[in-house]
């Protein structure tokens, strides 16, 4: 028997500690960053010795030189903590000057410059789990036919998430800082905005088809608007609970309810308090009901008002390509100062998309009839955040006849910024009617929707009758031809032996067109008759749009529109025409990966035979270029608006050049 071998001692691996500190990717860069700036404003002036030029221009220079470091990894392991910053310090040069009648003006403000981006996660995959963030970024809000503004946005935060699937939670604080500023001192356009802002987060989900919903917001507002010198401070308390539960068939069946309280105290404060239950039963799979009932209190400025609001609703629909719904409703608002209103009312509606041998047929009908109550037995009514959208040339109807337009209060539709009378939009009196016309070089954007609230007096009661029919139809044919016609029809009924001044509102509209589409342009055409009581108008629309090349390297595109509008003046309103041509174009050249170059151009140009000639250009050139690790980037800016009485215009050129020394990945 031979002796057994002796065992091989078994080699062990070595085991490679992970180090505490690791570095995904760690680089540096040099940069310089140049920022030229000319902006000349002419406006008019009448005084006693009569009409005057009044001309101020404004020049900046900023350069700057930096230094950054960018960096991303983890410490402790990667489901432990995670980590990126990019973080940039330098010197800064500047110069501003500024010539109008009297001493010019002058600035060197001198010093540096420190911008940071920081970001980081605690237990990324943990139950609990905690991100953190901090920046001071600058950067430019682009304006249609106006300068950029440079921005200057300071934001801090923490967020503390639980992540639990029957319960999670998330609780977040943040502070943000932003400044919009012109480079000039009196041309109003410097905004300061400090928010402070906590939020509670829970939803309790024990089935797919149940889930409690909670929020708490707590809002802390200090802003300084252009236009004007008065802080306005905001703090608002806001709670959420939001029920759903699902039955029924294919659990289509619901019950949602919706509570939400909310409190505020300062400047253009508003209270809420609603309870608003919603039920959905879905008895085949073509035939579901509705009911909701609503409890609302809200004031805004010391005026309250309380609504309860009950609506029952039935929704058909037979087959994929048509749809009814038949809805009636009755509410009843109380006003702590008058103007007390009962309605009822209701709303048929149905809805045809269906396809076809020459294409598909689309078509919608609807019918409106509601009848309401005034007690004008009080000093005035209040209406709370009505939305309205400007269409520039058409003007903003406000629903309420005898507005007190002292008390015009014109918000963003998210109540972040208040908008300005004789800055950002005019108060045009029609009869008895009141009417908003944006104000071409403020900050409300063509296009724009808008909260308004407002005061109105009411002096007597009245009953009012309203109908209403919306109808469209179009056929979009495979040639690529699309007619339409659509048409809205208003009638109101005033009870006159009890209230004499009020002037119903009727409306005849009608829109009739057609479009043409291919797969690289489109052209169109609408002509539109609006026979409104307040401001009836005819009007002709042309529009267009083409990509006239779209191959690399190169791409142009382009759009137009140009519409006559003849309004026919109302009562306290002149008969005036308007002629609007809007035309943009935009060019991107890319010849590799390293050269890319964009141009984009729009012109506006207004007639109105009333107020007088509107101009704008806003052209906008930049090159990029990449080298390996060397990025160069250079962009040219001119606005111009040339208004009737002021002249703007402007032209700004940016250039930045960066270097990147990587130390561990990156590029």
């Amino acid at each position: 028997m031979q002796p057994a071998e002796p065992a091989t001692p078994t080699t062990q691996p070595a085991v490679t500690a992970e180090p505490l500190f690791h570095f995904d990717e760690l680089s540096f860069d040099l940069g310089f960053d140049g920022h030229y700036e000319r902006r000349q404003t002419d406006s008019n002036s009448s005084s006693l010795t009569g009409r005057r030029r009044f001309r101020q221009t404004n020049t900046a220079l900023r350069l700057e030189e930096t230094v950054g470091m960018r960096a991303a990894g983890n410490i402790g392991g990667e489901r432990v903590f995670r980590y990126q910053f990019d973080i940039r310090g330098g010197l800064s040069q500047e110069r501003y000057h500024e010539s109008r009648p009297g001493p010019d003006l002058d600035s060197d403000p001198h010093g540096g410059e420190f911008e940071y981006d920081i970001r980081a996660t605690l237990f990324p995959a943990g139950k609990i789990s905690a991100n953190v963030f901090a920046s001071n970024l600058e950067d430019r809000v682009p304006r249609r036919f106006l300068p950029s503004l440079d921005r200057r946005r300071e934001r801090y935060g923490a967020e503390l998430l639980y992540n639990d699937p029957l319960l999670p939670m998330r609780l977040s604080f943040e502070s943000e800082y932003e400044e919009l500023r012109s480079g000039s001192r009196n041309l109003w356009d410097d905004e300061q905005r400090h928010q402070k802002r906590l939020e509670y987060e829970a939803t309790w989900q024990p089935s797919d088809t149940h889930s409690l919903r909670l929020q708490y917001e707590y809002d802390d507002r200090r802003e300084q608007y252009s236009g004007t010198r008065r802080t306005f401070d905001t703090v608002r308390n806001y709670l959420t609970l939001d029920h759903t539960v699902q039955f029924g068939l294919d659990n289509r069946s619901r019950l949602d309810t919706v509570a939400r309280f909310q409190d505020e105290t300062g400047d253009f404060a508003r209270d809420i308090a609603e309870f608003a239950p919603q039920l959905r039963l879905q008895h085949t799979s073509a035939l579901a009901s509705i009911y909701r009932l609503q409890y609302l209190e809200e004031s805004f400025e010391g005026y309250g008002v309380e609504r309860f609001r009950g609506e029952i609703g039935l929704q058909y629909q037979p087959a994929d390509w048509f749809d009814t719904s038949l809805n009636m409703y009755a509410l009843t608002e109380e006003a702590d100062r008058g103007g007390d209103l009962h309605e009822w009312g209701g709303v048929l509606s149905a809805a045809v998309n269906r396809d076809n041998a020459a294409g598909r047929f689309t078509s919608s009908l609807t019918l409106q009839h509601n009848s309401e109550r005034i007690d004008g037995s009080g000093d005035a009514g209040v209406v709370i955040a009505e939305s309205a959208t400007f269409r520039d040339p058409l003007p903003v109807i406000l629903q309420h006849d005898n507005v007190r337009r002292t008390t015009i209060v014109v918000t963003d539709a998210a109540r972040r910024r208040t908008y300005f009378p004789g800055v950002d939009y005019y108060v045009v009196q029609a009869g008895r009617g009141t009417t908003l016309v944006r104000n071409r070089a403020g900050r409300i954007a063509d296009g724009e929707t808008v909260a308004i609230s407002y005061r109105y007096d009411v002096s007597q009661d009245h009953d009012l009758t309203r109908d209403r029919v919306d109808f469209r139809v179009q056929q979009a044919f495979k040639s690529g031809w699309t007619p339409y016609y659509a048409a809205s029809y208003q009638s109101e009924d005033i009870d006159r032996t009890n209230f004499i001044r009020f002037e119903p509102r009727d409306v005849n509209r009608h829109r009739v067109g057609v479009d043409y589409r291919e797969k690289l342009w489109s052209v169109g055409g609408e002509f539109e008759y609006n026979d409104d009581s307040i401001d009836p108008y005819l009007a002709a629309h042309l529009r267009g749009d083409a990509v006239f090349y779209d191959k690399l390297p190169h791409s142009f595109s382009g759009q137009g529109r140009y519409s006559f509008y003849h309004f026919r003046g109302g009562d306290g309103l002149i008969a005036h025409d308007v002629s609007m041509l809007d035309v943009g174009a935009s060019y991107r050249l890319r010849l590799d990966t390293r050269w890319e170059a964009d141009v984009t151009a729009a012109y506006r140009f207004e007639d109105d035979s009333g107020s007088g000639i509107t101009h704008g250009v806003d052209v906008t050139a930049g090159v990029q270029w990449r080298i390996g690790l060397f990025t160069a980037s250079f962009e040219i800016e001119y606005d111009s608006l040339d208004l009737p009485g002021s002249d703007d215009g402007t032209i700004a050129a940016w250039v930045k050049l960066r270097r990147e020394i990587p130390v561990i990945g990156g590029r």
